[in-house]
C-alpha cells in the first residue's frame, strides 16, 4: 500500500468533507495561557474537523474497495468498554482482508455540540486507540494542524497494520502505534511496556492483545455488500 497514495487520496476528500469545517492556527504560539481559558471552550463547533477528517478517511479506504462502511444503529455496542463517553454516532470501516483489525469511528460532543470529539477504535469490538481532543478547553487547544496529524497517525496504525492495543484488566492498557506508545496504570504491572509490547506482537503475550495485518494489497478484490446492505459514512 502506497501511503502518499492514500494520504493523497484523503486529502482530496477533505477537500470536500471539510469544506464546512475550516482549520485554526495555534491559539498560543508563544505557550501562554491564561487561567480562564482553562473553564471555557469558546467555539466547541470549531472541532466538527475532527468528523470531517474521519469522514475522508472513510471515503479513502472504502472508494478503492480495501473496506466497507457499515454505520452503527447503536453506537456503543461497538466497543469493548465505552468508557464515560455518549456516543452520538459511529461508522465501522470492515476491510476487506482477511485478519485484518477492523477501524470504528466513534462520534461525541464537546459541551453539547454533536459530532465535536472522534473516538478512534479498532478490533471487533473495538479498543479505543485514541479519542480527540484530549481537553476541549481553550486552554489546551494547539490549533487543528496537531489534531489532523493525529488522525492521521491513528488511522494510518490500523490500516498498515503496526498497531497494537495490550488489555491487563483494570484499567491496565497500553496503545503502541508504530513507534508510539502510550500506557495507562502500567506501573504495577511486572513486564516493562517495550517488553510488553514485543511479546504482543511476537503473538505469546499474557495478555488480551487487540491487532491485525495491514489493510491492503494490490489487486484485492473486494467483498460484496450484504444482499439489501446500505452503506452510508455515519
Amino acid at each position: 500500500m502506497d501511503h502518499s497514495v492514500l494520504r493523497g487520496a484523503v486529502d482530496e476528500a477533505f477537500a470536500v468533507t471539510g469544506a464546512d469545517t475550516p482549520p485554526w492556527p495555534d491559539p498560543h504560539p508563544d505557550g501562554e495561557v491564561r487561567d480562564e481559558e482553562y473553564t471555557r471552550c469558546t467555539k466547541p463547533e470549531k472541532y466538527r474537523i475532527l468528523a470531517a477528517r474521519a469522514q475522508a478517511w472513510t471515503r479513502a479506504l472504502c472508494g478503492p474497495g480495501l473496506a466497507e462502511a457499515e454505520p452503527a444503529a447503536a453506537p456503543a455496542a461497538l466497543w469493548r468498554r465505552a468508557g464515560d463517553r455518549a456516543l452520538g454516532g459511529a461508522v465501522r470501516l470492515r476491510p476487506v482482508r482477511a485478519g485484518a483489525a477492523p477501524l470504528i469511528f466513534g462520534f461525541a460532543a464537546v459541551d453539547g455540540v454533536p459530532r465535536t470529539v472522534l473516538v478512534i477504535g479498532a478490533g471487533e469490538p473495538a479498543k479505543t486507540l485514541g479519542a480527540l481532543p484530549d481537553c476541549g478547553c481553550d486552554a489546551c487547544d494547539d490549533g487543528s494542524e496537531q489534531l489532523i496529524e493525529a488522525v492521521d497517525d491513528l488511522v494510518l496504525a490500523v490500516v498498515t497494520g503496526t498497531f497494537v492495543h495490550i488489555d491487563a484488566g483494570r484499567g491496565r492498557e497500553i496503545v503502541a502505534t508504530g513507534d508510539e506508545r502510550s500506557a495507562s496504570d502500567w506501573d504495577d504491572v511486572r513486564d516493562p511496556v517495550e517488553e510488553a509490547v514485543a511479546a504482543a506482537r511476537a503473538g505469546h503475550s499474557p495478555y488480551e492483545v487487540v491487532q491485525g495485518q495491514a489493510w491492503g494489497v494490490p489487486g484485492a478484490t473486494p467483498r460484496p455488500p450484504a444482499a439489501g446492505s446500505a452503506v452510508r459514512e455515519g
